[in-house]
């Protein structure tokens, strides 16, 4: 819990958080005005399709422009899922190191 203490106040990390939410919020937007999915469905398939996991959704773009719309935003978005993963992650195991180091 440390590591995200720390982590939330370096600049680099609040970037990420803002540039995911902003393609959160656009991928929401695009799903239920293109796909005419609720709000909630709109967000759930726009999240859990960012995280790296094989979780089935149920729900499936039917539109061509949906589709293209996709492609983008997978790429874009996973790309920024994983950076801020790597950042989280490294964050976690220089505590873990600091605290070896502390009791030899």
């Amino acid at each position: 819990m440390s590591a995200i203490v720390k982590i939330i106040k370096e600049p680099i990390f609040k970037s990420l958080i803002a540039t995911l939410s902003i393609i959160l919020l656009s991928g929401t937007l695009f799903y239920k005005g293109a796909e005419g999915w609720s709000l909630l469905d709109s967000f759930y398939f726009a999240f859990v399709s960012l995280i790296p996991t094989s979780v089935n959704t149920g729900l499936i773009p039917q539109a061509d422009l949906s589709k293209w719309f996709t492609i983008i935003y997978l790429v874009v978005g996973v790309g920024v899922m994983f950076m801020l993963l790597i950042i989280i992650g490294r964050a976690v195991v220089n505590i873990e190191k600091k605290e070896e180091n502390k009791n030899p």
